[in-house]
């Protein structure tokens, strides 16, 4: 068996969180570059691979899949099952993590692509609408309150539902003027994830790089 493909971008939350679960699991991947950025995402061949044309996908041997929340519960339940990150046994486990999942989805990823958006128009913070910054510090809000019960996201260790969090939050946070002293709960859990197999490599290298993809887009829109 050669190993999986990944087709990603290093700047994308989902296709980090794919890379992470990977780690944890102890499955090499083989990288190839999608660059949202220049728009390779769109060209004619990865829409035969992936018609909703996103990132990751991965193909498996020919087995091809996209959505990293799948991809995430593929990786598990075939290379690790019973594994904790996503236990193959526990419905009641696999139903909270789901939840989680769902959230980052529904309300993380949704929000932080909202100012993501905002930001690709404006030549400096300042431009960012107010609105959309409050939209997506509400996500901050709520993933404080999913904390209230423990370390974790669905219960006393990492799970899939905490590595997809983490990518998305780690860009939020890095975007938005966020008041870390209203989320105690939230930033000690994202220091707790700091520590997770892979993190440095995978996603503070993402999040150190994105600050100058943003003054990049700020530079280029003042010129236009």
């Amino acid at each position: 068996m050669g190993k999986i493909k990944l087709y990603s971008f290093p700047l994308s939350p989902p296709g980090r969180t794919v890379q992470l679960t990977a780690k944890a699991l102890g499955l090499e991947l083989e990288f190839h570059s999608v660059s949202v950025l220049e728009k390779e995402h769109l060209t004619e061949e990865f829409i035969k691979m992936n018609p909703q044309h996103t990132i990751p996908v991965i193909d498996d041997d020919g087995f091809v899949l996209y959505d990293s929340h799948a991809i995430a519960i593929y990786l598990v339940s075939k290379y690790a099952p019973g594994n904790r990150l996503y236990p193959t046994k526990d419905f009641k486990q696999q139903a909270r993590i789901n939840a989680i999942l769902h959230f980052e989805s529904g309300v993380m990823f949704a929000r932080l692509r909202f100012v993501g958006d905002a930001i690709q128009k404006a030549s400096h913070q300042g431009e960012v609408p107010q609105d959309r910054v409050e939209y997506a510090l509400e996500a901050v809000e709520l993933l404080e309150a999913l904390l209230r019960d423990g370390q974790y996201l669905a219960g006393d260790h990492v799970t899939l539902g905490d590595i997809s969090c983490v990518t998305s939050f780690s860009f939020l946070d890095a975007m938005l003027p966020v008041e870390r002293a209203k989320y105690p709960k939230v930033y000690a859990w994202y220091e707790r994830m700091k520590h997770i197999e892979g993190y440095d490599e995978i996603n503070q290298k993402a999040v150190d790089q994105l600050n100058g993809v943003i003054q990049g887009i700020f530079e280029g829109n003042k010129s236009k």
